[in-house]
């Protein structure tokens, strides 16, 4: 039996649509669906990048390759991309701490881990990823869930971003929030958040820098 966007919803717990947001690179996978993917599947946990690039396209929509298509199935675009395995663990993830009223979380700036680089992350040498901390982007991220970050691509409408304050607290972190950006004006950064929804602004000379959250088809490289 052919494995379905319908069926890799059920076992999530979410709606077909927001599988369909995974596999179009709107919404990342979280930590905690990692395994339940790779349970519905019947594949490794560390397949689930390249089972996510589509090279197992035709295997997951149950047919072959001259057979009519089926409009449920869950069949990425096909990408030539290595296994996770692959993948040098040299990504350093930089520490963050809960901020305060005026912040998400605080960082640090020292590396507390290192995972997996994307394949999308290739050549990028000085991207690194988060933890998330907070619930203001929830439930597009929750607590705990891995982000990465690439300095060298401009923020555009509509993309995810860490906003990196001036502001720092009594130990020196950097006080920063995870929002969506809306643009900005000669004076402010106009972002926006999920959890409370609306609109957030924030004057331009506060920030210290804007680094773009990477969607998972960027990761992917596809």
């Amino acid at each position: 039996m052919g494995k379905t966007g319908q069926g890799l919803a059920d076992a999530l717990g979410v709606n077909k649509a927001r599988v369909s947001e995974i596999v179009a690179g709107r919404r990342g996978v979280k930590a905690v669906e990692v395994p339940v993917i790779a349970a519905y599947l019947g594949m490794g946990e560390s397949d689930i990048l390249a089972l996510l690039s589509g090279r197992e396209a035709n295997a997951l929509s149950g047919r072959e390759a001259d057979a009519p298509p089926n409009p449920d199935a869950f069949s990425p675009s096909i990408a030539d991309l290595p296994a996770a395995g692959a993948m040098p663990l040299d990504v350093p993830v930089f520490g963050t701490a809960v901020g305060g009223d005026d912040a998400d979380f605080e960082m640090n700036g020292e590396v507390i881990d290192r995972v997996r680089r994307p394949p999308g992350l290739g050549g990028a040498r000085t991207a690194f990823a988060l933890y998330v901390v907070g619930h203001s982007m929830s439930p597009r991220y929750d607590e705990g869930d891995l982000i990465f970050v690439h300095p060298g691509r401009p923020p555009v409408p509509g993309c995810d971003v860490v906003v990196e304050l001036q502001a720092v607290d009594k130990f020196g972190r950097h006080k920063a929030l995870l929002k969506t950006y809306r643009g900005k004006s000669a004076t402010r950064l106009m972002l926006s958040q999920l959890n409370p929804p609306g609109p957030v602004e924030v004057p331009l000379d506060q920030v210290r820098q804007v680094l773009r959250v990477l969607r998972t088809a960027e990761l992917l490289g596809v």
